[in-house]
């Protein structure tokens, strides 16, 4: 009895991480280049008050840029190996070798789109003091109070388990059919260029 009770609930953790492997785009993940295009907007916006030259925003952009393309490449082949295991588990029996390599694949194209993320970091960050990195830094985490604040009931029935201003604002956007006018107004003015029609 033990026995079966073990493999029951090792069969449900293994269906668990199954599913969440394979969420469809936009569930949990982090958005495409949103955070590259904050970036910008924040750079665009501050600059001269930062003291950031025209040459070296000019040189964040082509990084971001650059770096944008390459993720939405990644992206790209990320989703595709997350359908084809999405299929690979549709089967009645599923062939557990062809599974767990596409689970790796899937691991692996994760480990890239990571590295390439900190990659563009690495290359924008020198070209800013550290003066200039905390104050954009500031900039953004003063957005982010003011979408906790409007956000307040919203975060506290749908996303408490949610502890990143990202998780948050990811979570949040996840179910936009709950928010009110307040935090839907808050969301949008986080987009780069603000509020959008």
């Amino acid at each position: 009895m033990l026995h079966r009770t073990a493999l029951l609930l090792c069969l449900g953790v293994v269906s668990l991480a199954a599913f969440a492997a394979v969420a469809p785009a936009g569930e949990g993940r982090p958005m495409g280049g949103e955070h590259g295009r904050h970036l910008l907007a924040d750079l665009d916006a501050n600059a001269a008050r930062l003291g950031i030259s025209d040459e070296t925003v000019t040189e964040i952009h082509g990084i971001v840029a650059d770096g944008t393309a390459a993720a939405d490449r990644l992206r790209a082949q990320l989703d595709a190996a997350r359908a084809a295991l999405r299929s690979l588990l549709s089967a009645p029996r599923p062939d557990e070798s062809a599974v767990i390599a596409q689970a790796q694949q899937i691991g692996a194209l994760d480990t890239k789109l990571l590295e390439l993320r900190l990659q563009t970091l690495l290359r924008v960050r020198p070209l800013l003091t550290d003066a200039q990195i905390e104050a954009l830094r500031a900039i953004r985490l003063q957005r982010l109070a003011s979408v906790r604040d409007a956000c307040r009931s919203e975060i506290n029935a749908a996303c408490a388990d949610a502890v990143s201003g990202r998780e948050i604002v990811h979570c949040l956007r996840a179910h936009h059919d709950q928010l009110s006018d307040a935090c839907h107004t808050a969301l949008s003015e986080l987009r780069p260029g603000g509020a959008r029609p």
